[in-house]
Formats: C-alpha cells, sequence, structure tokens
C-alpha cells in the first residue's frame, strides 16, 4: 500500500515523469538487495534450491541500469523513453533471473515479483499498465514453456492462466486506484491553486494596508490646507505609481471647480487661478454620484492634454472627495499604461486614500473655522475692552476729583460710597486690563522684549506701587530681598504683572498675619522670586486647577474673572521660567518662580496644575 501511495504522489501528472524514473532507480536499488538478501537467507536455513550466484547477477544487473539511469543526462532528457526502457529492463531481469536461479515449483512462488513493474506501470496510464501486465505475462508463459515444454497442455494449464489473470487483475485495481488519486490530486492542486490566490490577496491587502498607513500618516502630519492638498497629491503619485496626479476643488454654491494642486505642473500650473462649471465635463458631473470614475481612450486624453502638460495618458481615474455627502473635490491620477490587474489595486487603494483625505480636508476645514472664529473673538474682545476702559477711566477720574471734593464737600457716608465705588471700578478696570492682556497673547500680538533687568530694583518698584485698595490694616506687607541679585534677561513689564497680580491674590486671601515678597538665588544659580501669605490656603483638590483660565475656587470669595494666575502661568512660561505651588489650608500659601540666571538655558516647564505640591 505504501509502494501505490509513494507511486500515485509521484506521478500525479506527466510532467512528474522525470521524479519518477529518479523513484524507480532508487526502488531498483532495494528490491534487488531485498531479493538477494532473501536468497541468502534461503541459502542459509537450507530451504529450496536457489543459485545464488545467478541471482547476484541479475541483481547487479539492475542495479547497474539504476546507476546509468541516475547519471545519464541524455535518460533524463527523454522521460517516457526512459520509463519503458526501465520497465522493459526489469521485466527481462525477473525472467532471466527466474530462468537461470530456480526450477520447478519454487520457480512459480517467485512470479510475483513481477509486480514491483506492473504496479508502477499502471499507476501511470492504462496503456502503460496494460502492456506491462501483457509482457509479464508473456514472461510467465515463456518460462513456463522453457520449464515444462512447448505444448498445448503446457499452455492450457491452471498455472499457464491463472498467473496472467492475477497479472491484469492487478493492474486493473492499480489503474482504479491511480485514477482515484490522480483526481484526488488534480482537487489537491486546485486548492493549492485557490490557497495560492488568497495568500496574494492576504499579501495584496497586506501592502495595500501599509499603503494607507503611510497616506494616514502624511495626511494628518498637518492640517494645513494649502500642504495638506499637496501632501495628497505627492502621497497619491507615489502610492499607486502613477504618471502624474492633481487635486481638486469644487465650489458646490457657485457650480465650478478649480485646480488647487498637482505633480509636475508645468504649465499647467497656471489654471489654477481658473474655475471651471461642473456642468462642462461629464465626468465630473458623474462624481456627485460616483466615488470613482474610470476615464479611457479619448477622454483620458482630453484630461491629460488640459491638466498633464500633454504627457502620454491611457487611462485617467477620478475620485471623489466628499464632505456631508456633498462633493469638496477629487483627486485625479493619469496613467500611460496601467494593466488590468493594477487597476483593481489602484482602485482599491484610491478608495481608501480618499477617505482618509476626505477627513483630513474636513478637519483642516474645521480648523480654519477655529481660527477664523478665535480671530472674531479677539477683535471683539480688543474693541469690547478698548470700548470698556475708556468710559471707566473717565468715571475713575470724576470720582477722584470728588474724593479731593474739587467739585465740593462731602460728608463721611459720601465719602465712604464714593470710595467703595472707585475701588470696584479699579476692580472692574483690572478685569478688563487682564482680558486684554490675555488677547493680546492669544493673538500673538504681546511681544516679549528682553533687556538686562536689575531684580532687586525691580522688586522694590513693585512693592511701592502696590495700591492703597489692596492693602489691610491687619496685613503686614514685607519685601525680604537677598543682597546682590543678579539681573536677569527679561521682559521687565511682563514680570512686574506677574508678581503684581501673585501680590493681589495673596491680599486678596490674607485677613490678617503678613504677605511677603522675597527675592533670592538656589545653590544651583537659579533666581527665585517666591510670595508667601499667611492667609485661607487653598485644598488639595483645587491645585490642579488654579492656573485654568476663568478659574476661582469655589467658596472663597475672592471676586474677579479667574484670570489673574492664569497669565501668571502663560507670562512665567513665555520668559523662560517655571511656577509652583506650595500650600496648606488654614495656614497660607507661597507661589514659587524659577529663573535660571545662565544664558540660553530655560527652566524646565511649569508643572501641570494637577501634579503641583502641596504641604500636608
Amino acid at each position: 500500500m505504501a509502494l501505490v501511495k509513494e507511486s500515485a504522489t509521484a506521478v500525479s501528472d506527466l510532467r512528474d515523469l522525470p521524479t519518477f524514473n529518479r523513484w524507480l532507480c532508487l526502488t531498483r536499488y532495494r528490491a534487488s538487495g531485498a531479493v538477494f538478501a532473501f536468497t541468502m537467507v534461503l541459502g542459509w536455513l537450507g530451504v529450496g534450491q536457489v543459485s545464488r550466484p545467478h541471482v547476484f547477477g541479475v541483481c547487479f544487473g539492475l542495479a547497474v541500469v539504476s546507476t546509468v539511469g541516475l547519471c545519464s543526462k541524455r535518460l533524463q532528457a527523454a522521460p517516457r523513453l526512459f520509463l519503458h526502457l526501465q520497465n522493459f529492463a526489469d521485466l527481462a531481469g525477473i525472467t532471466i533471473g527466474i530462468a537461470s536461479s530456480i526450477h520447478g515449483s519454487e520457480a512459480m512462488l517467485f512470479r510475483p515479483i513481477y509486480a514491483l513493474v506492473i504496479v508502477p506501470a499502471s499507476l501511470i496510464s492504462a496503456p502503460s499498465g496494460l502492456v506491462v501486465a501483457a509482457l509479464a505475462s508473456l514472461g510467465h508463459e515463456l518460462l513456463l514453456g522453457f520449464e515444462r515444454g512447448v505444448s498445448l497442455g503446457t499452455f492450457g494449464s491452471v498455472e499457464a492462466l491463472v498467473t496472467p489473470f492475477l497479472f491484469f487483475l492487478l493492474a486493473q485495481q492499480c489503474l482504479f486506484y491511480g485514477d482515484h488519486l490522480k483526481q484526488k490530486n488534480t482537487a489537491l492542486g486546485a486548492l493549492a491553486a485557490r490557497l495560492e490566490e488568497h495568500r496574494e490577496r492576504l499579501a495584496e491587502k497586506g501592502r495595500m494596508s501599509t499603503a494607507l498607513l503611510e497616506v494616514a500618516r502624511a495626511l494628518s502630519s498637518t492640517l494645513e490646507a494649502p500642504e495638506l492638498l499637496a501632501r495628497v497629491n505627492r502621497t497619491a503619485r507615489q502610492q499607486l505609481a502613477a504618471d502624474w496626479s492633481a487635486t481638486f476643488l469644487v465650489n458646490a454654491e457657485r457650480g465650478t471647480f478649480r485646480l488647487a494642486a498637482m505633480t509636475d505642473a508645468g504649465p499647467a500650473g497656471d489654471l489654477g487661478g481658473f474655475e471651471f462649471p461642473l456642468r462642462g465635463w461629464l465626468p465630473v458631473e458623474r462624481l456627485t454620484a460616483e466615488p470613482v470614475v474610470v476615464l479611457a481612450g479619448t477622454d483620458a486624453e482630453r484630461v491629460a492634454g488640459l491638466f498633464a502638460n500633454g504627457q502620454p495618458c491611457a487611462t485617467v481615474l477620478l475620485a471623489a472627495l466628499y464632505r456631508d455627502h456633498v462633493l469638496i473635490g477629487f483627486l485625479a491620477l493619469g496613467y500611460a499604461e496601467l494593466p488590468e490587474r493594477h487597476r483593481r489595486r489602484a482602485l482599491d487603494v484610491l478608495a481608501g486614500m480618499t477617505q482618509h483625505a476626505t477627513i483630513a480636508l474636513r478637519n483642516a476645514h474645521l480648523l480654519d473655522e477655529a481660527r477664523e472664529a478665535s480671530a472674531l473673538k479677539s477683535e471683539f474682545v480688543a474693541t469690547m475692552s478698548h470700548e470698556l476702559r475708556t468710559p471707566l477711566n473717565v468715571m475713575l477720574g470724576y470720582l477722584e476729583m470728588l474724593l479731593d471734593e474739587d467739585i465740593g464737600s462731602l460728608t463721611d457716608g459720601q465719602t465712604d460710597a464714593l470710595r467703595r465705588t472707585r475701588q470696584q471700578s479699579l476692580a472692574l478696570l483690572e478685569m478688563i486690563t487682564a482680558l486684554l492682556d490675555l488677547n493680546r497673547f492669544e493673538a500673538g500680538r504681546l511681544p516679549v522684549q528682553r533687556a538686562p533687568v536689575p531684580i532687586g530694583g525691580l522688586l522694590h518698584e513693585v512693592m511701592q506701587q502696590v495700591p492703597e485698595t489692596w492693602r489691610r490694616p491687619e496685613v503686614e506687607l514685607r519685601l525680604d530681598v537677598a543682597p546682590l541679585l543678579p539681573a536677569l534677561e527679561t521682559d521687565a513689564g511682563k514680570l512686574k504683572t506677574v508678581v503684581r497680580n501673585l501680590l493681589h491674590n495673596a491680599l486678596k486671601f490674607t485677613e490678617r498675619g503678613h504677605v511677603t515678597l522675597a527675592g533670592d538665588v538656589t545653590a544651583s544659580g537659579d533666581l527665585v522670586i517666591t510670595v508667601t501669605d499667611t492667609g485661607r490656603g487653598i485644598p488639595a483638590d483645587a491645585l490642579g486647577d488654579i492656573f485654568e483660565m476663568f478659574h476661582q475656587v469655589p467658596g472663597t470669595g475672592g471676586g474677579g474673572v479667574g484670570l489673574g494666575l492664569h497669565i501668571v502661568r502663560r507670562f512665567v512660561d513665555v520668559l523662560g521660567g517655571r511656577v509652583e505651588v506650595k500650600s496648606t489650608l488654614g495656614k497660607g500659601s507661597t507661589f514659587t518662580i524659577t529663573f535660571p540666571t545662565e544664558p540660553g538655558r530655560v527652566a524646565a516647564p511649569s508643572a501641570p496644575p494637577n501634579v503641583a505640591a502641596h504641604a500636608a
């Protein structure tokens, strides 16, 4: 059974004859050795009368046949002839071996050895099996006539008739199994072909996934619309191996489209300033309903003539870009030659690419809208801040005149009311100024003007300019500046704003005790400015939000709009320093600003508010 399976597997196709011939040569070695070893065992046991020298001679001759077959290039180049010669040599060797070595009934027992030739020949093909079975039968009859004499009784005996019948029956069975195995091998071959096709599809999908990943990376790295369109172009041409590519934007309201970007623009790049009507070109009209349009022949040449500087173009692929199911643009790819199998891949990749491009363009559009809204907001805040400050300054001027009694004398009650009004007006002016500064900062119109600044003198100046309205009788305002503080290359105006905001914040939340402004130098040479108070302190769970815009700690009742500390952090970051806070509820807070004094060195950014340190 193993012989049948091995043979059938080897010859599933006539193209496998060279392999089958080699297998026959190797099998002949094994069979010859086995026959010779078997006869030696019979002689050692004293069973039968077998001429071992004749058996050895025949086995040696068959081994020589195998050796010649394995070494001869000419025989290997003619596999059919080689197969027939091997069958003839095997039949002749078996016949000669039995005739010269064994006689009588013992010779009949060796007749089944013909099966070694009949089985493989029958597995090759029906004609081959029948011919070999007939030749084996002829050899059997010749041996029978040689032993018993040529007579009608000899060839009509049971021995003469049964053995050929068994030979042909064996050939018929092998033909059946051979045909069955060939059908199985055909099915396996078809399965292997399908598996190979699936493997190629998976490999193609892998390549397509890699291409789309590169597309996503390229398109997600920028949200600037002009650069994005240029990257769409470059990426499309690179990933899809196109000869040229172009990106068009559609204005649905006006019913027009225009060239936004293209590779190898040349003279065609001048068309970027022109708008073309959508109804003037049928393929573009089709894109409103079809995501991809394939142009060939005259249509492709017309596109190439207009947008590809007349390059040879046999195929043009148009892929639509949609936003909210509305056509906002399309991508055009041109090919001088595009085989069908490459077209399918190009269409698949193009479909994924347009989805990525649509998302990227939508994000770019949203960014433009956000920038426009931010610009409008900044313009509105700036305008309103200026408009509000003008009448407020006038009101403060009149309040000063009233308090100085330039207009007339005041009662104690009137003076107190006017002072409270002036205090609230100053707070309102401070809020408006903070909004204006923040707006300028967001709009990039608040430049940093660096110059050497003596920090000791700056801290003294800030302390002298603290308004009386910030002070409380129960709170002592202290200044603790180390001698010979180094000068700092910074913006004096913004640093004053930072220190003033911290002082105001400390005085606002301290009912008794002291507020201390200090300046010193660390062991590493960094300049440190601290504002320490003995006020209410900040809850640990609120430390993470105090620097956020418009944030105020609940329940403090400090007033304001929550911009002071936000401006502190923003300004400190711009000036190259960092700000930290430590606070204990009910005992006070310490705000620390650190600036490196070495030229070119920048302090680590301010710690995120949610990890700000606080005392236990």
